[in-house]
């Protein structure tokens, strides 16, 4: 009984207590504001400089708590040992960047891609003759796949630009050119198909010139080489040339330190859960490391090299498949160890700071995108408000879109971002890397939505609740084929629009008074195009400007009734009501008809 009462005791003194620090608090909150011209909203996040002071003012003493985080690492020179060069290779569509490398790596990945196109971004070491070793990184030449061909710019020492000689300046090898351009990343440039009929090298090179690649044979420092993927000739060239560039751009990193690399691709594996696709940059990995990627982590369970072989450990340059995230990391993020990363518990705290920061920004940006009519309000300035009768209407159409790899999934999202927003919405309520499964169903059922599928399936059963709900899923393994098939079904959302046919015009040489019974006003004219048509509808035209329109009560030529009158006869046309003819008018016969709408999005593909 007394530790009963001693419980009720404390209890009611923590209450009291708390009740006096808040009251505390909000008097010196009360008392800041009003000295001062800022307004917080009510759940807005008070700045630091804001807190401490009115701590200070209600009585105690503030402590900042710093959040706990990674970092990539200084190193020492003395540390830096040669590692392998990583080599990316870009280029437009089907300029024969993967049969090049197959070539060299003596594989058949480009046939076995759907499409006859690389949709990934593959990375592979690929050891040479001369016992040298390079890592390949072979980037997506399709438009849609811009942000892996960035990636792949962004973590490379040299990149091999394939150019086909019968081909020439593309639209993705323009790009490619920015983006070597704005990550300054050395170039070798790759003339591919050189035995090709209609190969025009000398075009080639003098184009490369006008977008700013200066080869050596003009005076610049790029070399190029001309080779032939298929036949595997001018392979040995390349290489040397590579890894002349190599040597210059100092490849070195540290094999002992603190791991450090970049997600490469990331998926769903049915059997191992997600799995990433990480180059080393500088340490070792091993099975049992502890690795941060943004705000997910992982304790890595197994690595794979690029014949699904497994490995004990990964060096600087290597390309290694690992298994053990916790979630699916985002491709394109550094995956750091970090001396700090001492196990699961800390990996985890790491990552709880970051996603409380990533949430916090996204708080920011959002009160900002909201303050600008809210400003106006408060300082009296009228904002513009579109009365609800003239808001233009338009198809919203909400999307579940599923990839099988993490990259894909983001170039579907670019994509789609591109369609015309004056035709229609769409909303992406959605997005995930994996196989379709049945939340994805229930969830495109609950609201309407299409399923976007790349290169995934489903289930037996998720195939039956998906006809039982009647869930429409367009689904294809090459990614233009899927976004036509997308937009051939958006196409039957939009509302219809009338279109216009024109039969023929004639010029009124004569008005006709009608008296009597007949009471009425003819306008006498010669067909100069097409024909006239009696049940069509008509227009009279003045001097470009529409007079009236409306049908016609009778066609006649002479005391004849008639149904159409020819180009260059004549013939008599009578309105149901005086229109006021004019000699030298227009009349024109169309007929409206509502058609389907097509879509204005320019796939650029």
């Amino acid at each position: 009984m007394l530790l009963f009462e001693l419980l009720c005791k404390l209890f009611e003194y923590l209450q009291n207590h708390i009740e006096f620090v808040i009251q505390n608090f909000i008097a010196s909150l009360s008392k800041y504001l009003k000295g001062t011209a800022q307004v917080f909203k009510r759940d807005e996040a008070l700045p630091l400089k804001v807190a401490e002071h009115i701590v200070l003012q209600a009585g105690y003493t503030p402590k900042v708590l710093d959040g706990e985080d990674v970092y990539r690492q200084r190193r020492d020179r003395s540390v830096l040992k040669p590692r392998p060069p990583v080599v990316t290779v870009m280029g437009h569509v089907d300029h024969g960047k993967t049969t090049l490398l197959d070539s060299l790596r003596k594989t058949s990945v480009a046939a076995r891609e759907a499409g006859g196109i690389t949709q990934h971004i593959g990375a592979f070491s690929v050891p040479l003759a001369n016992g040298h070793r390079i890592t390949f990184l072979d980037t997506p030449g399709h438009a849609a796949f811009s942000a892996m061909r960035a990636r792949g710019a962004d973590v490379t020492d040299v990149v091999v630009l394939v150019v086909a000689a019968d081909d020439g300046i593309m639209a993705q090898t323009v790009e490619c050119i920015k983006l070597v351009n704005q990550a300054k990343v050395p170039v070798v440039v790759a003339v591919n198909k050189c035995d090709k009929y209609g190969a025009d090298i000398a075009k080639l090179k003098r184009d490369l010139l006008h977008h700013g690649i200066q080869l050596e044979e003009f005076g610049g420092d790029v070399q190029a080489v001309e080779i032939s993927g298929l036949k595997g000739t001018g392979l040995d060239a390349l290489v040397e040339a590579v890894l002349a560039q190599a040597e210059l751009c100092d490849c070195t990193a540290d094999p002992h330190g603190p791991v450090e690399g970049v997600i490469i691709e990331s998926r769903v594996d049915k059997g191992l859960g997600p799995v990433a696709t990480v180059l080393i940059q500088h340490g070792t990995l091993r099975r049992g490391d502890v690795l941060v990627a943004k705000t997910t982590w992982g304790k890595i369970r197994m690595m794979q090299d690029e014949w699904k072989q497994p490995v004990q450990q990964a060096t600087p340059s290597t390309p290694i498949l690992t298994s053990g995230w916790k979630e699916l990391p985002l491709a394109g993020s550094e995956c750091l160890q970090g001396s700090e990363v001492e196990g699961e518990q800390k990996a985890q705290r790491v990552v709880d700071f970051r996603a409380t920061m990533d949430q916090r920004k996204r708080n920011r940006e959002a009160q900002a995108r909201s303050s600008t009519p809210v400003a106006q309000a408060r300082s009296g300035t009228p904002v513009a408000q579109v009365p609800p009768s003239d808001v233009p209407t338009m198809p919203c159409i909400p999307l579940v879109v599923q990839g099988d790899v993490a990259g894909s999934v983001e170039a579907l999202l670019g994509v789609l971002k591109t369609h015309p927003p004056d035709q229609l919405e769409l909303k992406i309520v959605h997005s995930g890397v994996g196989q379709i499964t049945d939340s994805d169903v229930e969830l495109a059922a609950s609201l309407g939505a299409i399923i976007l599928g790349f290169n995934v399936s489903c289930t037996k059963s998720t195939a039956a609740l998906m006809k039982q709900r009647e869930v429409t899923l367009i689904a294809h393994n090459v990614i233009y084929k899927l976004i036509e098939l997308l937009k051939e079904k958006l196409e039957t959302f939009l509302p219809l629009e009338w279109e216009e046919e024109i039969f023929g015009e004639a010029v009124l040489l004569k008005v006709f008074k009608l008296t009597g019974a007949r009471r009425a006003t003819v306008a006498g004219c010669r067909v100069k195009q097409g024909k006239l048509v009696r049940n069509a509808t008509y227009r009279l035209l003045r001097q470009g400007k529409v007079i009236h329109e409306g049908p016609i009560i009778g066609m006649k030529q002479g005391t004849e009734d008639i149904t159409t009158a020819r180009k260059e006869t004549e013939c008599g046309v009578s309105f149901s009501v005086d229109p006021e003819f004019e000699v030298g008018d227009i009349i024109q016969c169309f007929t409206k008809k509502q058609t389907s709408q097509k879509l204005a999005w320019n796939l650029g593909f």
